[in-house]
């Protein structure tokens, strides 16, 4: 993936504001790839993982027009941990390497650096993927406030989403840089704006 540009990988937990990070990046003019868009391309009627999942899961995971439906799907694999490893290995290896070439592209087309926003980057293994990674935090009970109003669901469903997924002290601990997304937007942004301006300078990742 990392050639003469550099490629970051940004992620966090569930509800921390990793989405929300990537559009101000985006919105300074970075290019932002979102590994959630390739995983739906991934399920989607044409798609690599379709098939297998609905052999497995039948017509009650699906909408009109064979479309998979995300929320049945995420009950299942949140239920239930073989599940979600059946479902991540259908999607993650299309994912990673669309990634690849995606990055790959806009390096080559001479941008400096790229983002790609990847929720699971370290529950994957693929930090190595990436020339530096970017983790987005916030508090716990900020964390499952968001996350039951994103998804619309309950508290109990929220812990099970979080548990999930590796501990957020874990995800920091292993950060190249970490924007801490406790406070309000200008606070988020100017952090961004600060870890931008070490980009062009090319003071981050340090050499």
């Amino acid at each position: 993936m990392k050639a003469n540009g550099k490629v970051f990988g940004l992620t966090g937990n569930i509800a921390t504001g990793k989405s929300t990070v990537a559009w101000m990046f985006e919105e300074l003019g970075v290019p932002i790839i979102y590994a959630d868009e390739i995983a739906h391309e991934a399920i989607a009627p044409s798609g690599t993982a379709w098939q297998p999942i609905f052999e497995r899961y039948g017509k009650t995971i699906l909408l009109k027009d064979d479309v998979i439906d995300k929320n049945e799907l995420a009950k299942i694999i949140f239920d239930d941990a073989n599940e979600r490893k059946f479902v991540e290995s259908l999607i993650h290896p299309y994912v990673r390497s669309e990634i690849a070439k995606r990055a790959g592209r806009l390096v080559k087309n001479s941008h400096p650096f790229v983002i790609v926003e990847v929720p699971l980057l370290y529950e994957a293994g693929w930090e190595d993927d990436f020339d530096a990674v970017i983790v987005v935090r916030c508090n716990h009970d900020q964390e499952l406030k968001r996350c039951k109003e994103k998804f619309d669901i309950s508290l109990d469903e929220a812990k099970k989403r979080l548990a999930a997924q590796f501990p957020l002290s874990r995800k920091t601990d292993a950060a190249d840089f970490i924007i801490d997304n406790d406070s309000d937007l200008e606070e988020t942004k100017v952090q961004v704006r600060r870890l931008h301006q070490d980009m062009v300078r090319g003071t981050f990742p340090k050499p």
